[in-house]
């Protein structure tokens, strides 16, 4: 079971955390964008090539 299955099924247990519920899956979804674009276009952004003819 995933994050989200847990959210929703805590959230059908008790209706009254539903802000909890959001908060935890904003958060996640939060981490998970940043680790996204940690992996993908930062990593990739630094690779500098340098060149050795200096003139």
């Amino acid at each position: 079971m995933n994050l989200h299955e847990e959210c929703l099924l805590r959230y059908l247990k008790y209706p009254d955390d539903l802000s909890y519920s959001t908060e935890i899956l904003k958060l996640n979804n939060y981490i998970l964008e940043k680790r996204f674009l940690m992996k993908n276009f930062v990593a990739k952004s630094m690779t500098i090539s340098y060149t050795d003819d200096i003139k």
